[in-house]
């Protein structure tokens, strides 16, 4: 099973421009949705200290920790969950890993391609050598800096799409393993099934819909005659084929194409 260490950010207190808020808190707030997606593609995952802001606890240490955790547990990948801040100006998604890494390029690629599904704001990855959660874990890591938390439209994107994001990583995390995506908020009968409304066809009906009807009518031998692409009029012939093909398969016959003629018509 693809084991995945999940690292919170650690920070005593880094404001966000939504109000009340914090980078520690909403990026926890972050990590419970992914926990979900996790759990239902059957990854297996750890997740580092839940730390309250502007408490007592060593960020640093609690950062230590969990790599030395992560290594313990014999993580597949270290994914570090922070957001940004620089002038408040600046928007982006800004991920990194460690310089060299084929195993952290080839995660970023999956999961950069993922957030551009949901994402229209630069997307830059960066190699860097100095932050610690990249230099020493064993596993193959992945450094977030999701939004810039300081500017106000990119810290409420970020507040407003929590489940989509996590959404967005987990697909990121399966293609990276090779693991089928499984939506833990869809139920398979609703993922395998596709529900398009029918308008209602009479007599008079006009458009695509009403020549659709008549189309399977004539194929099904129920409306004789030719029709030109532009016969768009669901007239008294065709309720006429409509009501014969109603009588054939045991329907109530008012020469209507609803909600029980429609299917077998179609031939569901």
């Amino acid at each position: 099973m693809a084991k995945v260490y999940l690292s919170p950010a650690y920070h005593y207190f880094n404001r966000c421009a939504v109000p009340g808020c914090d980078e520690t808190t909403h990026n926890n707030l972050y990590l419970d949705e992914l926990t979900v997606y996790l759990t239902a593609c059957g990854i297996d995952w750890r997740r580092g200290t839940r730390r309250t802001p502007r408490s007592g606890e060593d960020g640093n240490e609690l950062m230590i920790r969990a790599v030395e955790e992560s290594d313990a547990w014999g993580a597949d990948v270290h994914y570090v969950s922070h957001t940004n801040a620089y002038d408040g100006t600046v928007r982006g998604y800004r991920p990194m890993i460690y310089p060299g890494s084929a195993r952290g390029r080839r995660l970023a690629e999956a999961m950069m391609a993922e957030r551009r599904k949901i994402y229209d704001q630069p997307i830059t990855l960066f190699e860097r050598s100095d932050l610690y959660e990249l230099r020493v874990p064993s596993a193959a890591s992945y450094y977030e800096e999701h939004v810039f938390h300081d500017n106000a439209e990119d810290a409420q994107w970020f507040h407003d799409n929590l489940r989509a994001i996590a959404e967005s990583a987990a697909r990121g995390l399966c293609a990276y393993f090779g693991v089928l995506f499984v939506n833990p908020y869809e139920s398979q009968e609703e993922a395998n099934t596709v529900s398009v409304e029918l308008p209602m066809i009479a007599n008079g009906s006009t458009g695509d819909a009403a020549r659709a009807a008549m189309v399977l009518l004539r194929d099904r031998g129920y409306y004789e005659g030719n029709l030109s692409s532009t016969d768009k009029l669901f007239g008294v012939k065709a309720e006429a084929a409509a009501k014969a093909f109603q009588r054939a398969n045991g329907l109530y016959v008012d020469g209507v194409v609803g909600k029980a003629t429609w299917p077998l018509l179609i031939g569901k």
